[in-house]
């Protein structure tokens, strides 16, 4: 979803309106009915889009590490009669098995726990989006079915 830079900042201040309001559904089921169509449905499509996942940083490690790992391992075959390189290498595998199990050990709870809570403001706000363009759209169907 593009938003021209004339747009953003009434937009940002959309979006921040629905979000603030969200915690009362009354509020907000006043504050969306008063937005145009196309409002609404840009709102209902940045929305549904915004959701942060965590695998990426796992995907990351996997490729960075998986070919970083198998160069040094390539250096230790090569370099089987120097013991320096071989302690070297061998710390540095260690050092990035060390630093996988640690990003997939480690579970941020706070940040999982605000990423839901906001994920939940947002997802109310959609549902609402919806039912309210539900009805719109109805409306503007019975009276292109009337005006035919």
């Amino acid at each position: 979803m593009k938003i021209s830079r004339s747009n953003r900042k009434r937009f940002s201040q959309l979006l921040s309106t629905a979000v603030d309001v969200a915690d009362d559904e009354v509020t907000l089921n006043i504050t969306l009915e008063e937005l145009s169509l196309t409002d609404l449905e840009q709102l209902k499509a940045y929305l549904s889009g915004s959701m942060s996942t965590n695998l990426i940083h796992i995907l990351k490690f996997i490729i960075i590490y998986s070919f970083f790992g198998s160069s040094l391992v390539y250096l230790v075959y090569i370099y089987q009669a120097n013991t320096m390189i071989i302690a070297f290498t061998i710390g540095i595998l260690l050092g990035i098995l060390l630093e996988g199990l640690l990003i997939i050990l480690k579970v941020p709870f706070l940040s999982h726990s605000i990423l839901t809570y906001r994920r939940r403001k947002y997802d109310r706000i959609v549902q609402v989006i919806e039912v309210i363009l539900k009805k719109r759209y109805l409306k503007e169907l019975k009276s292109a079915i009337i005006d035919f």
